[in-house]
Formats: C-alpha cells, sequence, structure tokens
C-alpha cells in the first residue's frame, strides 16, 4: 500500500492451498515448529469446517452438501501479531495491525514457504491468495457520512429510493490475467469504537481462479504481482479526502 501514518490495515493474509498429490501427514506441523520456534515460539491449534457439495451420483440421486473439519496448527510470535497456521496441504502467513511494511510481511511469506518446502516435496498449487483487510474510521457530519465524499467504491442508491441508508455491504469480482486471477472486493458498514465516528471494512482478496496454473517456483512472484494489483485496487476505492484522513506520507 501507499504508506499512510494512519494506517487502516488491521490484518493481511497470505495462503497457499497445496494439489492432493502433495505428500502430507500429520508429523507435518511439528516438523514445522521445530524449523521455525525460535521465531514463532508460541502455538497453539484451530479448527475450521468447510462446506462441500459433490457433483450429483446419476444412480443415488441429488448429492447432500458434506461438512469437513480441518484442524490447523498455529505458531506465533511473542506478541501474537504474527502468525503461521499449517493445515491439511494448506500455509496460512498473517499480520494483526500494527502493519509495517510490504516487505516485511513479504519476507514472513517467504520464510514460512521455505521452511514447508524443506520439509514437504511441494508439487503443485491449487490456489493462492493475498487478503489485506481495512477498517476506516470516519467522523460524522450531523451523525452521518457522505461516502461518495470518501470512496471510488461504494454503494449506488437510484432517485427512486431512499438516499438515506443503514448497514450494507456492496462487493464486487475483478478479473485479472485473463481470469486466471480473481479480486474480491467488498466494502461493508462495521461497529465503530468511537461515538462521534462511523466505521467501514474494505476487504480486498486477491487469488488464483485456475489451479495448478501457477507452477510452485513461481509462487513468490504471483504473491508481489498480487500485492501489485491489491495496492492498485485500493487506492483506486479511496478519494483524496480519505487519503488525508489517512495521513498519506508523500515522498
Amino acid at each position: 500500500m501507499v504508506k499512510y501514518n494512519n494506517s487502516p490495515i488491521i490484518e493481511s493474509v497470505c495462503e497457499i492451498k497445496f494439489t492432493e498429490d502433495t505428500q502430507w501427514d500429520m508429523t507435518v506441523p511439528g516438523l514445522i515448529f521445530e524449523a521455525i520456534r525460535e521465531r514463532y515460539p508460541e502455538k497453539g491449534q484451530r479448527t475450521t469446517q468447510e462446506i462441500s457439495i459433490s457433483a450429483p451420483d446419476k444412480d443415488k440421486g441429488k448429492s447432500l452438501p458434506q461438512l469437513k473439519r480441518h484442524d490447523f496448527a498455529i505458531f506465533l510470535t511473542d506478541d501474537k501479531r504474527s502468525q503461521i497456521l499449517v493445515g491439511p496441504r494448506t500455509l496460512l502467513v498473517s499480520r494483526l495491525k500494527p502493519y509495517s511494511t510490504w516487505e516485511d510481511f513479504k519476507s514472513q511469506i517467504i520464510y514460512a514457504f521455505e521452511k514447508l518446502s524443506e520439509k514437504v516435496e511441494l508439487r503443485e498449487i491449487q490456489r493462492i491468495g493475498l487478503r489485506y483487510i481495512n477498517k476506516i474510521e470516519i467522523q460524522t457530519e450531523d451523525g452521518s457520512v457522505n461516502l461518495d465524499k470518501f470512496f471510488e467504491f461504494r454503494p449506488f442508491c437510484g432517485p427512486q429510493l431512499p438516499q438515506l441508508h443503514g448497514n450494507f455491504i456492496v462487493g464486487c469480482v475483478f478479473p485479472f490475467s485473463q481470469e486466471r486471477d480473481l479480486c474480491r472486493v467488498e466494502l461493508t458498514s462495521a461497529l465503530s469504537e468511537r461515538e462521534d465516528s462511523m466505521a467501514f471494512i474494505l476487504s480486498i482478496d486477491y487469488f488464483l481462479n485456475i489451479p495448478r496454473s501457477v507452477p510452485v517456483g513461481e509462487t513468490m512472484n504471483w504473491v508481489e504481482n498480487a500485492y501489485s494489483e491489491v495496492k492498485r485496487i485500493f487506492e483506486g476505492c479511496i478519494s483524496p479526502p480519505l487519503r488525508k484522513i489517512l495521513q498519506e506520507v508523500k515522498e
């Protein structure tokens, strides 16, 4: 992102999923922890659930959704702001605020990826995603915020609709690289931490849309390009008055 003194980033996440032909077993998280425990000495566990729907069987009729459970090992820095999650054929690196620089976060991704590569023969990439979650607080004027003033990406209400509204969510998916990649952008209302302000979450999720289309050796190049697109989209979503609130640093 462009550097801001009042950075809105509350979390940055890079997730890499590998194809089913990547060999994996329950010892992998332990091997990774031994390799990274000097930087990530704290550990824990998280369980996630995923709903999957398979194609219907001609003989058995309509297929039913299946709930899959995934267990992730979590490794954290002492301040618990940076973490690495290792799950079934999945590597996830995240950073909570305060976010410093892209170079710092990228170095964490490279470090985790290299440590995993040393322990596991990584076959192909199923999915990569780079996501930035921004929380933006804007002081109200007469109890409201004029979204048109601060955002270039916002909900639109036609002239036959009420112009005042409450909570909202607006989203769009943009294609990149001939739809090899997609970027999901969402703006939603959020709970403000100050009485005289309104808060908004701007989430930008850039991800690989076509499995196996990026070689393992090109993973970090893809991540670097993804960041360039995320940065460009973020700047396209906001207006100069919001840049003033975020205190853009002129270089």
